[in-house]
């Protein structure tokens, strides 16, 4: 039988290391910003390597000012408590959207708008480094100088470490590329976007080759009630548009005027999904759509998108997509209510890769519509699982946030259906959640629990727990642990930092590179040999710390039901990443991984295997074993009659 061997380091975690982790309670989430005054518009950004980022607006001091937190993958504060002040100077008294990402090199990516300029609403960058630092100047970088309004700026870092930031002015788009050391790309004033009527709302979208895709609206009639027609274009590093004309995502129209920032998600091949609501036909009843854009420009769909849902005297609202590339399977939940918007439910349609509804026509029900109201914040592909967080209301202005885990046939993962996150009855608003990192996803609000309006955050585990469900040690050098005996040839932990072999004598030599690491983690249905008293020493600090340990074993004993290969893990992953793939029956393997060209980066396995299970790692890097960059990648196994293709993704 395959083992995992665990080994029980005494267990003393480096003081200071531990400050206050992620909740366990969802009656009490973790208090990001609790200073007087309002504190609004959280956004979450998560890194490659687990750091979380939180960003709002603090009205403190009487101005919106701009503040951010890190916080480790425990939920630690890593900052001062309610984080580092990023901007106080003079904002407008209301507030419109702003937005944040995260780069290669775990800096955080802020870009809002304010009055600092003699009262014009200009845009403004800033790049915070893992330390507080300010990168680009204690100002951050001034993109637009201009008596124009402009607003609503959106931002991405692209494949080749670039940030792209767009903005709403006046009724032009204006598009600008900052490259790492602060220089703009395109000009002290960027690139502007018009035409004879009002283009709106654009959001960027990185892709291949440092291009983006932009999709936004082409507006015309008055700007409380346009007709708004949703466009898509791609532009290459130098700005120019690489599609012979804008890709029409819908011009259906139906699109109102509050209607403004869609969910847009990869199909892992430098194309994307975009989805909305609309009232097309003039009914009074919104209607949910999702449309492809392939890298080329066209549509993978149905002009217009295809409908999620077409169940009569419903309306839907607030769709979100989920997908998996490996298995092409495509999600949408969204908000579904009866025609007077008295009841509410959660519902989803699974598409296959031309678009065709799975889940009937109608869509498939997670949660029946009833008085209680439902409003999805999230959907984020997991494993082969999609995880749904969502609001559900108590009364008539408080609600509750909860998450469900919903397999490939949209049927419940968790024994308890509904997991609640937070089960503070209070006025929340602009909900925001991470992408899947860290076997976990984080969730930030707006919470007027307290009297005035805080931030407050919240984690979920894989398995739908609260919390730490894995504590973590660190070291900080590198160390050799000896000792241990058992039966097995070698081991090596899933993230490549910890080797296992045994020594002349056939004792233990554990090998550790600098990192951090799990101090529990279980893996289900595998045997369990535990090793104690086993201790870490540096200089005089003693660290204990539990590592769950997958061994490269030999073949023999083992009943192997099937060929078969995992999802790689870490994933994303720097530098290194591990395969687990079983081999039923005697045959060539060749583990292969590739760009998304289609291009050979490097063969990873091309030998004759036995039975067994195995590990294939991938350090990164090319046939001539350089670097390669960020990005997508594909990993195809062939043994015998088994072929499969699965997507990871290489982020610096």
């Amino acid at each position: 039988m395959k083992k995992t061997i665990v080994f029980s380091l005494c267990i003393m975690l480096i003081a200071g290391s531990l400050m206050a982790q992620w909740s366990d309670d969802p009656s009490i989430n973790n208090a990001i910003c609790d200073l007087s005054g309002e504190q609004a518009i959280p956004k979450v950004a998560t890194s490659s390597i687990g750091d979380t980022y939180i960003g709002w607006f603090s009205n403190d001091s009487g101005n919106y000012d701009v503040r951010l937190q890190r916080l480790d993958s425990q939920g630690n504060e890593m900052w001062e408590h309610n984080g580092i002040l990023i901007s106080d100077n003079l904002a407008m008294t209301w507030l419109t959207d702003w937005d944040m990402t995260v780069d290669a090199d775990n800096n955080a990516i802020l870009v809002f708008q304010d009055i600092r300029n003699g009262g014009n609403n200009n845009i403004y960058v800033y790049k915070i480094s893992p330390d507080g630092s300010f990168i680009w100047g204690d100002d951050g970088i001034e993109l637009s100088n201009s008596a124009a309004f402009d607003v609503a700026p959106k931002v991405c870092v692209t494949s080749n470490g670039t940030t792209v930031v767009t903005w709403q002015s006046d009724d032009a788009i204006i598009m600008q590329r900052i490259a790492g050391n602060g220089t703009l790309v395109w000009g002290p004033n960027g690139i502007t976007l018009s035409c004879a009527d009002t283009y709106s709302w654009p959001q960027p979208f990185a892709v291949e080759n440092d291009h983006i895709l932009l999709k936004f609206f082409h507006d015309t009639g008055p700007a409380y009630s346009p007709t708004r027609h949703c466009l898509m274009q791609k532009f290459d590093n130098d700005g120019n548009a690489a599609w012979a004309s804008d890709t029409v995502v819908s011009d259906a129209g139906g699109i109102s005027a509050w209607t403004q920032i869609f969910p847009i998600e990869s199909d892992g091949a430098n194309g994307c999904f975009i989805a909305w609501h609309d009232d097309r036909d003039n009914n009074m009843d919104a209607s949910s759509f999702i449309q492809h854009i392939n890298s080329d420009g066209t549509l993978g769909f149905t002009a217009n998108g295809v409908e999620l849902s077409t169940q009569a005297a419903r309306e839907n609202y607030y769709p979100k997509i989920a997908f998996n590339p490996t298995s092409w399977e495509l999600y949408t939940f969204w908000m579904e209510t009866d025609s007077d918007q008295n009841q509410r439910g959660l519902y989803g349609q699974k598409l296959d890769a031309e678009g065709n509804r799975l889940w009937t026509d109608n869509g498939k029900t997670i949660i029946e519509i009833s008085a209680t109201g439902i409003i999805p914040i999230a959907a984020r592909q997991v494993n082969d699982d999609v995880i749904v967080c969502f609001e559900e209301a108590s009364g008539a202005v408080n609600s509750f946030i909860k998450a469900t885990r919903l397999d490939a046939d949209g049927e419940f993962v968790w024994d308890n259906d509904f997991v609640t996150m937070c089960s503070v009855a209070s006025s929340k608003v602009h909900s925001e959640a991470s992408y899947f990192a860290n076997d976990q996803i984080i969730c930030a609000w707006e919470d007027d629990r307290n009297g005035g309006s805080d931030i407050f955050a919240q984690n979920i585990n894989l398995d739908g727990t609260l919390g730490v469900s894995v504590m973590y040690g660190t070291i900080e050098g590198n160390v050799t642990l000896n000792g241990g005996s058992g039966n097995v040839e070698d081991v090596e932990v899933a993230a490549g930092s910890v080797t296992v072999h045994p020594d002349a004598n056939g004792d233990y030599i554990i090998s550790i590179i600098p990192g951090t690491y799990p101090v529990m983690a279980g893996l289900a249905g595998y045997e369990t040999v535990v090793f104690e008293d086993v201790v870490v020493t540096e200089g005089n600090a003693t660290t204990g710390i539990d590592f769950t340990l997958v061994p490269v074993v030999s073949s023999e004993n083992i009943i192997i039901a099937a060929t078969k290969m995992e999802s790689n893990y870490p994933n994303p992953f720097n530098p290194i990443t591990n395969i687990s793939y079983t081999i039923k029956e005697t045959g060539l393997v060749t583990i292969e991984v590739y760009n998304l060209r289609g291009q050979l980066v490097k063969t990873l396995v091309n030998e004759l295997q036995g039975t067994g299970s195995f590990i294939a790692v991938w350090d990164g890097t090319d046939t001539s074993n350089k670097s390669v960059s960020s990005g997508i990648y594909l990993y195809k196994m062939k043994s015998n009659n088994y072929t499969s293709t699965k997507k990871m993704i290489l982020m610096k």
